[in-house]
């Protein structure tokens, strides 16, 4: 399982040792953007797709990786934070960091917590996988939801959309019902994607591509046959356009 790091630090020198680090010892990992600047942090995690968040603690200019985590409100990935300070790990895991690491970084200590992230990762994929049920090769693909008491397997072409909320993600269905499952929209992402019907348009969102009934470019907008309207972040915009044949006008 390949995956895309983020570094937020506020000292270039930290950046470039963590980086390092990561490409020398840490196997199948890429290191999709660094900066120390809250600001830039946030404008670059809006839409750039990122698995694990190695988050600085003390950020300058009275800023912190809390702040940060903060203002982002729903994000996927998983954080590992990385202080010179053990003083805030208590306040770290109630953020669910994975990991608290301290400067300087050992690399054991680094490639075991990549190590760590992948395996559950992939643990949650193989039961996601299983609550797919198809009882034949030629069944409906189905996903098992549950609502109070009661267990639904719903077909996955009954699924408009998918929205992530914080560490649950709730399924909008074709008939307005909707279903919370308690696990974030990365949880689901990679499995429901194998289903070519199933794409990306935000880090909120992930949508059933036949349930789209326009493509509004003007207001990066899909429009959806139940007329529900969701917005396409920047970073899926030219995927979407390069569907332009499969949307209305």
């Amino acid at each position: 399982m390949h995956l895309n790091v983020f570094i937020v630090d506020d000292e270039q020198q930290t950046q470039a040792t963590l980086k390092t680090l990561l490409l020398e010892f840490c196997h199948g990992v890429t290191v999709v953007g660094m900066t120390g600047d809250i600001n830039e942090a946030l404008e670059q995690l809006a839409v750039q797709p990122v698995d694990v968040l190695f988050l600085d603690i003390n950020l300058g200019n009275g800023n912190t990786g809390f702040d940060l985590l903060d203002q982002l409100g729903t994000y996927d990935c998983d954080v590992v934070f990385v202080s010179a300070y053990d003083s805030y790990a208590i306040k770290a895991f109630n953020y669910a960091a994975v990991h608290y690491l301290l400067k300087p970084v050992n690399r054991i200590m680094l490639r075991d917590t990549i190590a760590r992230i992948r395996k559950r990762r992939t643990a949650g994929a193989k039961q996601l996988a299983g609550m797919l049920q198809q009882s034949s090769p030629t069944s409906v693909p189905r996903i098992a939801l549950s609502d109070k008491d009661k267990t639904e397997f719903v077909p996955l072409s009954d699924i408009v959309y998918l929205e992530s909320s914080g560490s649950y993600t709730i399924f909008f269905l074709k008939d307005k019902r909707r279903f919370i499952r308690s696990k974030n929209l990365k949880y689901f992402e990679e499995t429901l994607m194998q289903y070519r019907h199933f794409i990306r348009i935000h880090k909120s969102y992930i949508v059933n591509r036949d349930q789209i009934k326009a493509y509004r470019k003007s207001s990066q907008e899909l429009e959806f046959l139940n007329d529900e309207i969701l917005p396409v972040s920047i970073g899926y915009r030219t995927f979407i356009e390069q569907l332009g044949n499969r949307f209305i006008p």
